[in-house]
């Protein structure tokens, strides 16, 4: 008998657990999805072969790394920028140049280049190797004579005289040596061409008192014309009484 009731009690118990069964409820169709295909022959995209050529010819689309190549201009310039960033880095102890102080750093190079070219034309310049055409016009025209001109042709005293009124005593200098070389071309004591050297006119001169004399105004010339060396006039004054005297005991 207990086990009767025990029997409904679970039988009940599944059905509300189950819930009410909704006679009216209707199954859902399925949904079939039908897959359409393209059939349609596909057309191959073209590239612009024209506009490719535009393109590849332009730098800017050019990715080919070039490799420099290896000679001894690229090998110096490696080796300068290796001293030169090793010294960038002694200064900065490793550290990372910003501001101002990058800014120097990037521009010392140029700086120094810039330097070197400043000092090689002002030595161009202050060496003055037979006169320069930049000292003006109208002493131009006379350094620049040709000395086989001025030792043939020219009236030596006169252009000593022009030099001296423009107080160009380095000039007078020069014209009183090519004064002397004329007086011993034409005493035959020297044999003088164009070509010579000043020391292949020291070894001619037979007399050694002639020849002593003769090698220490050479020294004073190749001094004060060749060394570019300016001469006042109380400088100028001792050279030409030497100059002079020489002259006046040919």
């Amino acid at each position: 008998m207990h086990r009767f009731f025990f029997y409904i009690f679970v039988f009940l118990t599944l059905q509300s657990i189950a819930g009410p069964q909704d006679s009216t409820a209707v199954e859902k169709p399925k949904v079939v999805q039908q897959v359409q295909y393209d059939r349609a022959p596909a057309t191959p995209v073209e590239f612009d072969t024209d506009q490719i050529k535009k393109y590849t010819a332009q730098d800017e689309f050019n990715y080919v790394e070039e490799e420099a190549p290896d000679n001894i201009w690229t090998r110096f310039k490696t080796w300068i920028n290796d001293i030169w960033r090793r010294f960038i880095n002694w200064i900065l102890q490793g550290e990372e140049a910003t501001g101002f102080l990058g800014f120097l750093v990037r521009a010392l190079p140029y700086l120094l280049v810039a330097g070197v070219v400043a000092l090689l034309v002002w030595l161009f310049l202050k060496v003055d190797l037979g006169g320069s055409p930049l000292k003006g016009p109208d002493l131009s025209k006379v350094i620049l004579t040709d000395e086989q001109e001025i030792i043939e042709n020219q009236n030596i005293n006169e252009l000593i005289e022009a030099a001296l009124r423009e107080k160009n005593y380095r000039l007078a200098v020069r014209f009183y040596y090519l004064l002397l070389l004329q007086k011993l071309a034409q005493k035959e004591l020297i044999d003088w061409e164009v070509q010579k050297t000043n020391a292949d006119y020291v070894y001619e001169l037979k007399d050694a008192g002639l020849r002593n004399t003769f090698t220490r105004l050479t020294r004073v010339y190749d001094f004060i014309w060749y060394g570019n060396f300016e001469v006042n006039e109380i400088d100028f004054a001792k050279a030409e009484t030497e100059f002079k005297k020489s002259i006046n005991a040919l």
